[in-house]
């Protein structure tokens, strides 16, 4: 026997048995259960094993520092690794979902609740959506799961870069928004009922208070024919509101008609504009429209609506003000208008919900103001529409400027 090649094998046989022992950990796992020599000497020539026992000590602490407060958060949450297996999840998720941490960890997501995640959309979010981006917020996907029913979730997710171990993880966070889903629908069921139950009897109304009006024009009698006109101005109002509780419907079910045609912006501008000023006595109009020839392609009436809108939201919203500012600017692809008022302004806090249905701007001034909060949703959906935006700027106390764009139509 060759007596140098003994202990070369014996090494070998030293090294594979070795290697069958490590065990293969996550880093909570390797530093919740680190092996350190009994007697605490440093196994490596020049360093010290208790400074090396004490980052450990640390890692641990902030390991279960941040699982704690993952475990804390209300909304249900999931860790994926890059092949959408899951890597682990928080007590609301498991809550949510009736679901155990065996039934759930090292699974494919599409294969939790028996299947029920596998969805075309998710599959869509996470497999077309996200690779392409660091993030997506607030997508809707509703799933029918086999426990708790159908539920319509709002996803968010965060790609992130793990150093430790060089891999990429997604951050899964759902918000179960089903019951808020119902809420708005019953809303807009009675919406619709209500606005289609009064529009015969308002409309006879109407034709019945025209009818008194000249009967009594003809007879002389002023005070009656001054009290018909106060009271059409209310049906007036009433109509205006079912129209919008009408539009509110049609947007929230994918209804709302657009009839589109090629029109010029500045003229639909100053005839809506010479229409304010004939009929408003506390501000002036000032249109700014350097502007011509401008021709836009869309539905000339809901641009008309959202014009209307803005300029009377501009007078209502500046009480102390005598003027209203109107703008038209134009870029290569889009004509911009902006209507500028000199009023009480909108807090910061609260530009990001203006255009959320129903909403209105807090405070005591605001208060004593009329409305319903829908005109700008209204404005806002009719503007996105026509692939176009709608925004605002505010000081508080000095006034805010909406402004919206809109594809110019070129000649071909």
């Amino acid at each position: 026997m060759d007596i140098k090649s003994k202990p070369k094998n014996s090494h070998r046989v030293i090294k594979s048995n070795t290697e069958k022992k490590l065990p293969h950990a996550t880093v909570k796992e390797a530093v919740q259960k680190r092996i350190t020599p009994v007697d605490q000497s440093s196994i490596i020539p020049g360093i010290d094993m208790k400074e090396i026992i004490h980052s450990l000590d640390l890692l641990k602490y902030a390991l279960d520092y941040s699982e704690a407060i993952v475990d804390t958060v209300r909304l249900p949450l999931i860790v994926l690794n890059k092949k959408l297996q899951v890597l682990t999840a928080n007590r609301s998720f498991y809550d949510t979902f009736k679901l155990s941490p065996k039934q759930t960890e090292n699974k494919l997501v599409y294969k939790l609740n028996n299947n029920a995640w596998d969805n075309p959309k998710l599959r869509t979010l996470l497999e077309k959506i996200l690779p392409k981006n660091t993030s997506f917020d607030n997508y809707e996907v509703e799933i029918d799961f086999p426990k708790i029913g159908s539920r319509t979730l709002l996803l968010n997710a965060r790609r992130t870069y793990r150093q430790v171990n060089n891999t990429e993880a997604i951050l899964l966070a759902f918000e179960d928004i089903t019951n808020r889903k119902q809420l708005d629908n019953q809303k807009d069921d009675f919406i619709a009922i209500v606005s289609h139950e009064l529009r015969t009897p308002l409309t006879s109304i109407k034709l019945f208070s025209q009818l008194l009006e000249k009967h009594h024009l003809n007879n002389k009698d002023k005070k009656a024919t001054y009290l018909l006109t106060k009271m059409q101005n209310q049906m007036e109002r009433l109509t205006q509101l079912m129209a919008s509780f009408v539009n509110v419907y049609q947007i929230q079910n994918g209804k709302l008609s657009l009839y589109k045609k090629s029109f010029e912006i500045e003229k639909l501008i100053a005839s809506i504009v010479s229409d304010f000023q004939f009929t408003t006595i506390s501000h002036s109009i000032v249109n700014k429209n350097g502007l011509s020839d401008i021709t836009v392609f869309a539905d000339k009436e809901r641009i008309s609506q959202v014009l209307i809108n803005l300029l009377s939201n501009a007078i209502k919203y500046s009480p102390n003000a005598d003027k209203v500012v109107i703008a038209t600017t134009q870029n290569k692809k889009n004509v911009v208008v902006s209507i500028q008022d000199f009023g009480i302004g909108v807090p910061e806090p609260e530009l990001g919900k203006i255009f959320e249905r129903f909403f209105r701007v807090s405070g005591k001034k605001e208060n004593n103001i009329s409305g319903l909060g829908l005109g700008l949703f209204i404005s806002n959906e009719i503007i996105d529409q026509h692939n176009g935006k709608l925004w605002v700027e505010s000081i508080k106390g000095k006034g805010s400027t909406f402004s919206f764009s809109l594809p110019i139509k070129h000649s071909n």
